[in-house]
């Protein structure tokens, strides 16, 4: 068995399969602040405003602090969909190149 077989073939697009629904993931968590930005607020308000509580906030300090990390997440989601794009590029260009080696073993 040399190294070119389809097993190991499908053992790399495997791993590769498995790291993409690894990101696929980690957008679907990152996404979670995007649409719930007042629910992130509020876990995150310790982190920022030194252990006060969400409910002792001014409207505009909630307001302000709901925007941030919305627009954190956001930041996120589009570089998380680059890296994911990336990926897939490389994923082809993998896939492609294993075809052709195993297309010049059978000449």
């Amino acid at each position: 068995m040399s190294s070119k077989d389809p097993i190991v073939r499908d053992a790399v697009e495997m791993r590769l399969v498995f790291a993409l629904l690894l990101l696929m993931a980690a957008l679907i968590i990152q996404a979670c602040t995007a649409f719930d930005p007042q629910g992130a607020a509020i876990q995150q308000t310790p982190n920022y405003y030194n252990g006060e509580s969400y409910s002792q906030l001014s409207p505009e300090q909630k307001m302000q602090l709901e925007d941030h990390l919305a627009n954190q997440s956001n930041s996120a989601w589009r570089t998380s969909a680059d890296v994911a794009s990336g990926a897939g590029q490389l994923e082809q260009g993998t896939g492609f190149l294993l075809r052709g080696i195993d297309g010049i073993e059978h000449h």
